[in-house]
């Protein structure tokens, strides 16, 4: 399967590694608690509203 080239030279699935990999470090070592006050204060790309 070939992945498609972004402007930058990267592919989107180093792009999605990238995003893992900082997610990743940002909730290590949180409690749950902390974990979820993280989440309720991220950015989402679709509104919580529809789901709620």
């Amino acid at each position: 399967m070939k992945t498609k080239q972004i402007k930058n030279g990267k592919t989107i699935l180093t792009d999605l590694r990238d995003i893992r990999d900082k997610i990743s470090e940002e909730l290590q070592g949180k409690t749950t608690e902390q974990i979820v006050e993280y989440l309720k204060k991220k950015k989402t790309l679709h509104p919580t509203s529809v789901w709620e």
